[in-house]
């Protein structure tokens, strides 16, 4: 199972594939397919194989969806079976949703035990913006900076860092500075800061509210926008300023969920209490399935617990259901959140000291299976490296090691299954990757 790269990376046949491809598909696909459009033909575990026989250890996890790795035999197979059954019959009752709901129900908060199901993370976060507003009858919500929640247009107003190309997006969104440290927008130190950004929300609301607030929205730990982890205190404060306001709190823990921090949702390490959650990349293990959990009292209000106020054409087919399912056994059964826990104290530790090592590194930080490396031209300055990360990011492929964010960002996000051994293995190939990098661009 060691990763083994045979030909140029991307290899002819994966070159003839995507000139074939490039005829049809558009040219606004992620940066990691148009910088190495490898053709990958199967996968198992945490290794994939393209068409050019190439195998490459697979730290992107999907895109942090495969939570289980390629091809579980169990998701397999439970997958195969429902498929000679019944694949589709829109919102009708079928014999395991009510399963997967019981299961559900016993991993999230206390109270938050109705769900709708759907087939991606922007409509989820779309759903909740409606049952927020259907419970609360107002229509503003809270959001952060460098926070990711989709790509439609409600999602899409609550981060406006992605996508300003596409214009205006809604008014009726309030945006402030989440607790990135490493890059605090005040200048200051933490805990000398005494959560300026988090008291800072409360001037953000006076100033850009019509008092309407229906709710905040965040991620516990920034995904897209950087895998930054808020200091002790900041999400107690911002929810204690919303409850204050009388809005909900809605978390979006569609890349942070499904054990991908070591327990089952992140929000559990900060104890939160929510009255909506999002979460699902890794609920089908790349089967797509997520899921908005809610109190029943806010999931059953007019208009969104009206009839087809919730609904949606695929969320909750027969093959999701079987998939979902199948993945919260494996992950119970092969008790992968200890798992999880335990190789985030060895990622922990081997970063510690890659960024002791490396002038490229400017910060490092983690839970569980999700990393972020953040590469810098100057410590001091804290440029942001990104043309070193693109080249790192193909240095890494040329090697077998298949990471996801080329650019100034690394994150490492690999299967919860992922062994040790392999784990060590990616760790020593992205080691010896950046070191090539630094030499090439004068770091060392």
């Amino acid at each position: 199972m060691v990763p083994q790269v045979k030909t140029e990376v991307p290899g002819p046949r994966s070159r003839e594939i995507w000139a074939r491809e490039q005829r049809h598909m558009t040219s606004g696909l992620d940066s990691c397919t148009l910088l190495a459009p490898i053709a990958f033909e199967r996968g198992e575990g945490s290794i994939v194989w393209d068409v050019d026989g190439n195998s490459y250890i697979d730290c992107a996890a999907g895109v942090l969806t495969n939570a289980t790795g390629h091809c579980h035999p169990k998701v397999v197979a439970a997958l195969q079976e429902q498929a000679g059954r019944l694949w589709h019959v829109h919102n009708f009752p079928t014999p395991q949703k009510h399963e997967l709901c019981e299961l559900l129900a016993r991993k999230f908060p206390p109270g938050v035990d109705v769900f709708a199901f759907y087939s991606g993370g922007t409509e989820t976060v779309e759903a909740g913006l409606r049952a927020a507003i259907s419970f609360t009858k107002r229509y503003e919500f809270i959001s952060f900076h460098h926070a990711y929640h989709g790509r439609s247009l409600g999602s899409r107003s609550l981060a406006m860092w992605w996508g300003k190309g596409f214009g205006p997006v809604g008014a009726n969104f309030i945006r402030s500075p989440y607790a990135y440290c490493y890059r605090c927008p005040f200048g200051l130190t933490y805990p000398d800061c005494d959560l300026r950004c988090a008291e800072y929300l409360e001037e953000a609301i006076r100033f850009n509210s019509w008092g309407s607030i229906a709710g905040i929205v965040f991620e516990p730990i920034l995904g897209a926008g950087g895998v930054v982890i808020p200091p002790d205190g900041f999400l107690r404060r911002i929810i204690e300023i919303v409850r204050a306001h009388g809005g909900l709190i809605l978390v979006d823990e569609i890349l942070t969920g499904i054990g991908r921090t070591g327990k089952f949702l992140a929000l559990e390490y900060w104890d939160i209490q929510p009255d909506l959650v999002f979460a699902g990349k890794g609920l089908g293990s790349g089967f797509p399935v997520m899921v908005l959990g809610g109190k029943r009292d806010i999931m059953t209000q007019p208009p969104f617990g009206s009839a087809g106020g919730a609904s949606t054409s695929f969320g909750g087919n027969p093959l999701a259901v079987a998939a979902a399912l199948a993945t919260l056994q494996v992950i119970d059964e092969e008790d992968l959140l200890s798992h999880t826990r335990r190789m985030g104290q060895v990622l922990a530790e081997r970063f510690a000291a890659l960024k002791d090592k490396h002038p490229l590194i400017g910060d490092v930080r983690g839970l569980g299976l999700l990393w972020g490396i953040e590469l810098v031209k100057d410590h001091r300055t804290k440029e942001p490296a990104d043309e070193e990360g693109r080249v790192l990011y193909l240095e890494c492929l040329r090697r077998g090691l298949k990471t996801i964010t080329p650019g100034h960002l690394t994150r490492f996000s690999p299967p919860l299954n992922i062994s040790q051994e392999l784990l060590e293995t990616a760790v020593a190939i992205y080691d010896e990757s950046l070191s090539a990098v630094e030499k090439q661009f004068g770091y060392i």
